[in-house]
């Protein structure tokens, strides 16, 4: 009897475990490389180059829509632009060198960092952002 709890909790624990390295393998690439192919996106004029840029976007997003599955909705929700904003933040970048590297104003990062904390349920709470997001991976 002894061995089966033994093998279950163990079994469990293995299952946990890839749950796990699901979650962070599609939420790497949601944000961190798909921002990424957005932005190179933008730059790119030839076609035949835009079209392989949507064949790896789309490549990735097959890869990995198994497990986005079990991701957060709050996740889901963000745009590209708020989840590179949010990479940022989780580096522990302020708003004004987030700005500085995207090109943007510090008011769109300020305006993209509430719009986060309200599509994560953190508007009226004292959580830390980067402490929440640092907790997701």
């Amino acid at each position: 009897m002894e061995l089966n709890a033994t093998l279950k909790v163990l079994l469990r624990q293995r299952d946990d475990d890839k749950n796990e390295l699901e979650d962070r393998i599609c939420l790497n690439v949601k944000m961190l490389i798909i921002p990424t192919i957005e932005k190179l996106r933008k730059f790119v004029s030839n076609s035949s180059y835009i079209s392989y840029l949507d064949l790896l976007e789309s490549n990735l997003l097959q890869i990995v829509s198994p497990f986005s599955m079990r991701l957060s909705t709050a996740l889901h929700n963000l745009t590209f632009s708020e989840i590179e904003v949010a990479n940022f933040i989780r580096e522990g970048k302020i708003s004004k060198d987030i700005a500085v590297l995207l090109n943007i104003s510090k008011d769109t990062v300020d305006t993209h960092r509430q719009n986060i904390r309200k599509k994560l349920g953190l508007n009226s709470t004292k959580q830390n952002l980067q402490s929440y997001l640092l907790a997701l991976k």
